[in-house]
């Protein structure tokens, strides 16, 4: 009896260590479905047309989400400002007057969109803010941590 409640507590404890871990370089990224654009979509991953993207997970209360935001616009400057340029992607979870308030600010600059019930956060296995994802066109993870540590090397690589 012991050894089944041994090997059923290792099975439960190694399902939810599945589940919690980031997203792993080179794999394919999950869809955006679920999400309420306040700008067009993306451009898909993988698609004919597609070219390589940031995703940012925000959140206004997170300090360090909004001491890194700043960023983007730089990013955006440099790597995102013509067309064929990188995709910006900011995904704001639940708060849908933060979201208005940044298209407001910004525009069409990024592609916008809010994650009402935490779905594509839960797809994204987002386990911390600030989150960033670099995309590659195939719609893969080319790089993932937080916007601070995202370097100049990194979006000049990625195609």
């Amino acid at each position: 009896m012991k050894k089944i409640f041994f090997l059923m507590s290792l099975f439960l404890l190694a399902a939810g260590a599945a589940r919690a871990q980031k997203m792993v370089i080179g794999s394919r990224i999950p869809d955006f479905k679920g999400v309420q654009w306040l700008t067009t979509m993306p451009e898909g991953a993988g698609s004919e047309h597609s070219r390589p993207m940031i995703i940012e997970f925000y959140q206004p209360s997170n300090a360090s989400s909004a001491r890194f935001f700043p960023k983007l616009e730089t990013i955006w400057q440099t790597y995102a400002s013509e067309d064929d340029g990188l995709q910006i992607v900011v995904l704001v979870a639940q708060d849908r007057s933060c979201a208005e308030q940044l298209h407001q600010k910004y525009n069409d600059r990024y592609f916008i969109g809010i994650d009402p019930d935490g779905q594509v956060y839960r797809a994204f296995n987002v386990q911390f803010l600030p989150y960033t994802l670099v995309v590659s066109s195939r719609g893969e993870v080319y790089w993932q941590g937080n916007l601070g540590n995202l370097s100049d090397e990194v979006l000049r690589k990625v195609k």
